[in-house]
């Protein structure tokens, strides 16, 4: 449930939000998580993990990508989860979640 802006006849515009602490830690947690499985299949696709671990090709290579974007999403799930348990109003816990975003570096 997002914020909703209310636009008034008198040109003011008020903003009503919805949004829920749990609601929006889950959403964001989601979305890091596939962020980082597309990052990690876009520079180890599951062909080449397999053929990593069968010895087929070198593994340190592989598991180096997938150790960064790995280590990168426990970083920014630690930084969602203290702004889940901020302080703030409900309002700006839910924006500081919101900031929180997968880059590919």
């Amino acid at each position: 449930m997002p914020k909703t802006y209310l636009h008034h006849p008198d040109g003011s515009v008020t903003v009503e939000d919805t949004r829920t602490v749990d609601l929006v830690y889950a959403q964001q947690l989601e979305r890091l998580r596939t962020a980082c499985t597309e990052s990690i299949l876009s520079v180890a696709p599951e062909h080449t993990q397999r053929n990593a671990a069968l010895g087929i090709v070198p593994s340190a290579p592989v598991v180096a990508d997938i150790t960064v974007r790995r280590d990168r999403f426990h970083s920014l799930a630690s930084e969602l989860f203290a702004a889940f348990n901020g302080p703030g109003t409900v309002s700006e816990r839910c924006d500081a979640m919101e900031e929180v975003q997968w880059e590919d570096t």
